[in-house]
């Protein structure tokens, strides 16, 4: 079998195109403004998912997932609009078969044309969950508006909602804009304060039924992830992030997700398997809502 599948080793985890899961991988890197590396994330995760264990330690019962791992995203060579438009094309011929779809990043940029890709497939019936440390709202930054720093800004004019969690870095232009519009916004820091899991329950109430969920890596504190461009101190943990997801995945359809920012530290596989294990885990989650 290919060495690039993602979790080999999981029943049905074949390049079967009727598996329930599809992997994607998208190595784009090209807007990112402090710690590079994104583009090899994609190829380091699936690596490291052969090396996690196929027995889940929460439910203690086998994944038993289909997942089928698809051909990574050509992001080289052509315009940024040749590539998202690349991105599109692939996401949307997984969700119009009502597969669930993993994305695996890549700068946070990609989540732009895996949210058009669902629009196209699904209409505007969703909304999309951000777990970040930035908004990304800015209109521009350094010149362009496709930057990494604008995915929420871009998806906000398509008129589709956005909730962000985990936030605790903000420029002056979003902090106007979140006042002005009204956008909730769960910060880290009132998280980390919290003496209970309350606030879960109002982030999912803030939810549509239908949910397209996008993971920063840099929502994590830099003690569990450090390899992301921009690490911010003072972000969540692990078994937080988890406990959320599963409550999420109960409660709501989540459709597809994407884990994008990783970016792969050299002579340490920490980043790398900690992004594989939580998308086993999210895969796991969304498609037995345990």
């Amino acid at each position: 079998m290919p060495k690039d599948q993602f979790l080999e080793c999981v029943p049905g985890s074949a390049r079967d195109p009727g598996a329930p899961c599809a992997v994607l991988p998208i190595p784009c890197e090209r807007t990112v403004s402090f710690g590079r590396g994104t583009a090899r994330a994609p190829a380091a995760i699936l690596a490291a998912s052969l090396q996690t264990e196929t027995f889940d330690e929460e439910l203690f019962r086998p994944y038993d997932l289909g997942i089928q791992t698809l051909p990574a995203v050509n992001c080289r060579g052509a315009n940024t609009a040749a590539v998202y438009g690349r991105i599109r094309a692939a996401a949307k011929a997984v969700l119009e078969k009502n597969r669930f779809l993993m994305s695996l990043g890549g700068e946070h940029s990609v989540t732009v044309p895996l949210v058009t890709a669902a629009r196209e497939a699904h209409g505007n019936n969703f909304c999309v969950l951000n777990l970040d440390s930035h908004l990304d709202l800015r209109d521009s930054f350094r010149g362009r508006r496709d930057s990494h720093a604008c995915v929420f800004r871009r998806i906000m004019e398509m008129d589709v909602p956005v909730v962000h969690v985990g936030i605790r870095s903000v420029c002056r232009e979003e902090y106007d804009l979140i006042r002005r519009r009204k956008i909730k916004v769960f910060w880290a820091r009132d998280i980390l304060a919290a003496a209970s899991d309350r606030w879960m329950g109002e982030v999912i109430r803030r939810l549509e039924s239908r949910v397209y969920l996008s993971i920063d890596i840099d929502v994590f504190d830099p003690s569990v992830v450090p390899g992301t461009g921009t690490p911010e101190p003072g972000g969540l943990a692990w078994y937080t992030v988890l406990r959320l997801l599963r409550r999420l995945c109960r409660a709501r359809r989540v459709f597809a997700a994407d884990i994008v920012e990783v970016a792969p530290i050299p002579e340490t596989p920490l980043c790398e398997y900690a992004a594989a294990k939580l998308a086993l885990k999210l895969i796991n989650y969304a498609l037995k809502s345990p």
